[in-house]
């Protein structure tokens, strides 16, 4: 099959009909046609190159995967561009989503952490935490009383009781869960954000 030049004077329709018809050479013509014209429009978009051209990159590869629904279409460029267009317009919608769940979960910290400040120096909580505690396994608690109570490090934790830093690791994770178990129970969920830095 004679290989398809970017300066051939082939047209759009042709090009198609020979890329549905099993040449490679002619999808590739077409994205040599049409990709900086679409790298130009997602660069003006984002203003990341990096990204406009992974933009690009899907845009021709959704392209492809439509092979079978083109093939009456006469303007692959008009095609192209919705398909980018869709999907810079997706990214945006994820971005904003992502930021807006970020700024909300700073706020939530943010409260969190002084509502934890006042609440967790009253007896009660105290009271509740080591309730708790003492109802874990018993490997498991003397594991979370030496990291917690005497601040041991799981080196250390695991040299005294004669067990891998990975079994401390575990059994800590498995206090963890077992105490925000109970707590949700109590409703008492400020203190989840305590038990976290003992990880």
């Amino acid at each position: 099959m004679k290989l398809i030049k970017p300066q051939d004077s082939i047209t759009d329709l042709q090009l198609i009909q020979l890329w549905q018809d099993g040449s490679t050479d002619a999808f590739e013509t077409l994205y040599r046609r049409y990709s900086l014209n679409l790298l130009a429009i997602a660069l003006d978009k984002t203003r990341d190159r990096e990204l406009a051209e992974e933009l690009v990159q899907d845009t021709f590869i959704s392209f492809y995967n439509s092979k079978v629904s083109v093939g009456k279409m006469t303007t692959p460029m008009a095609f192209l561009y919705i398909i980018l267009k869709n999907k810079i317009l997706s990214l945006h919608r994820r971005n904003l989503v992502q930021q807006r769940y970020q700024n909300l979960l700073k706020h939530s910290y943010s409260e969190a952490d002084e509502h934890t400040q006042s609440l967790i120096e009253t007896r009660e909580l105290e009271r509740l935490l080591n309730t708790e505690i003492e109802k874990l396994p018993d490997q498991c608690r003397k594991v979370f009383q030496l990291r917690r109570q005497e601040s041991l490090s799981n080196k250390q934790v695991a040299e005294q009781l004669l067990i891998s830093e990975n079994t401390v690791e575990q059994h800590m994770r498995k206090a963890l869960r077992l105490l925000r178990i109970a707590f949700v129970k109590h409703d008492v969920l400020v203190l989840l954000f305590v038990l976290e830095r003992y990880l």
